[in-house]
C-alpha cells in the first residue's frame, strides 16, 4: 500500500508567472512573503527582490490537481519512508558531493519550490474531481496551466488513489530524495505525481567538445572497421546513434551484446563502445548534454570542433524494467516531460 499525503503547510504563487521546472528547488518563506536572501548565490540582488514581492497564497491540509495541455496530475507530499521501503523505484545513481551541498542547503531554507517527478501505472480521473467542483480555489495560468486546490476531507480522499499502487517511480528527483533520507528533520517529500500514460521519455544528446580532426579521423576508421555505419538521413532507432562532426554526419548501429536489458541499454553501450573505445574519453563529465528542444535549436559552429552524438529515447517498458530490478541506468539515459513548474508550489517543511 503506497501512503501519499496531503500537504500540511503550502502556498501557491498567484502572480502568474512561470518558471522552469529547474529553475530553484528551495526558498525561505516568513509571514506568508517569500524572502529570497544573501544565501541565495546564484540570483541577483534585482531578481530577488522581483520574485520576493510576487504574492503567494496558503492553504493546509491540501493537494494540488493540474491540468496541463490534455495531461493531468497531483501535487502531494510522500513520506521518506516510502523510498527507504524500495516503493518509490530509482534508476539513477546518487553522487555524493551533490548531497553534501543539498543536506547543507536544507538547513538554510524551509521551503521547498519544487517537487520531485513521480511517474505510476495508475490511470486517475482527476477530470472527475474537477467536475464535482469541491475545489477551494482554481487558476488559469499561462501556457495552457490550470491548477485546483483541494483542501481537508477532498484533498484526502483523492490521495486516497494511489492505496491500490504498488510502486511509483523516479522521473526526477534521485538526489532530493536522498538528500532528505539523510535529514534528521525532514520526513516527506514535494512530490508531482503524473500517470505514465502522461509522460513521454525524451532522449538526452551528447556533445563531446573540443575534439582534434585527426583524433576524429582515427576514431572514425575505429568506427568503420567494427561497427554497421549507415547513411546520415538513417531514422534512428533503440541500438542506433547519429555522429556530426563539422560536415560529417553518419549513423552508427551499436553492438548487441549477448545479455540482458541493462547491459543493452543504448547510453550504456554509447558510453563503452563508442565513447570510451572510439574517442578514448573515460570521464563521462567532460561531456555536454542537449535536451531535444536544445537539440532543435543547435547549430555546429565552425571552428568549435564538437561532436553532436544524437540518441534515441529509453521505452517506458525499458525504465520501468530496469527500476523494478534495481538496476542502475547510466547518468543522463532519461528525460521525462511533462514537468511542473518551480518557484509555483512551496511546501514548509521547518
Amino acid at each position: 500500500m503506497l501512503e501519499i499525503n496531503v500537504l500540511e503547510k503550502s502556498f501557491i504563487n498567484i502572480s502568474g508567472e512561470i518558471y522552469d521546472s529547474e529553475f530553484i528547488n528551495l526558498v525561505n518563506i516568513e509571514g506568508d512573503k517569500v524572502t529570497l536572501d544573501e544565501r541565495t548565490l546564484f540570483l541577483t540582488h534585482l531578481e530577488k527582490e522581483r520574485l520576493n514581492v510576487q504574492p503567494i497564497k496558503n492553504y493546509n491540509d491540501a493537494v494540488y490537481i493540474f491540468k496541463y495541455k490534455h495531461s493531468y496530475g497531483m501535487i502531494g507530499d510522500v513520506p521518506i519512508k516510502e523510498y527507504d521501503s524500495g516503493r518509490i523505484k530509482c534508476h539513477e545513481l546518487v553522487m555524493p558531493d551533490t548531497v553534501q551541498g543539498m543536506l547543507s542547503n536544507l538547513h538554510s531554507y524551509n521551503c521547498e519550490a519544487a517537487p520531485i517527478l513521480l511517474a505510476h501505472r495508475k490511470k486517475i480521473n482527476y477530470s472527475y474531481y474537477i467536475s464535482e467542483k469541491k475545489y477551494e480555489e482554481n487558476f488559469s495560468l499561462s501556457g495552457g496551466l490550470e491548477i485546483y486546490v483541494f483542501c481537508g476531507e477532498e484533498a484526502v480522499k483523492i490521495t486516497k488513489e494511489f492505496v491500490d499502487e504498488e510502486n511509483v517511480y523516479v522521473a526526477d528527483g534521485h538526489h532530493r530524495l536522498y538528500t532528505t533520507s539523510l535529514s534528521s528533520f525532514k520526513s516527506s517529500v514535494l512530490s508531482c505525481l503524473i500517470s505514465f500514460e502522461y509522460l513521454d521519455i525524451l532522449p538526452i544528446h551528447r556533445l563531446i567538445p573540443n575534439i582534434d580532426a585527426q583524433l576524429f579521423e582515427n576514431a572514425k576508421d575505429f568506427i568503420h572497421s567494427k561497427f554497421n555505419v549507415m547513411a546520415e538521413h538513417t531514422p534512428l532507432s533503440k541500438g542506433k546513434v547519429r555522429l556530426e562532426y563539422e560536415e560529417e554526419k553518419f549513423v552508427v548501429d551499436l553492438i548487441e551484446l549477448n545479455s540482458d536489458a541493462f547491459w543493452n541499454n543504448d547510453i550504456y553501450r554509447l558510453n563503452t563502445q563508442i565513447i570510451s573505445q572510439a574517442f578514448r574519453i573515460f570521464d563521462t563529465g567532460s561531456l555536454l548534454y542537449l535536451s531535444d528542444m536544445e537539440l532543435k535549436n543547435y547549430k555546429s559552429t565552425p571552428g568549435k570542433k564538437n561532436i553532436l552524438i544524437e540518441t534515441y529515447p529509453v521505452t517506458k517498458e525499458e525504465f520501468m524494467n530496469c527500476a523494478n530490478n534495481n538496476t542502475i541506468m547510466p547518468p543522463k539515459s532519461t528525460w521525462f516531460a511533462p514537468k511542473f513548474p518551480s518557484f509555483l508550489v512551496f511546501k514548509q517543511y521547518k
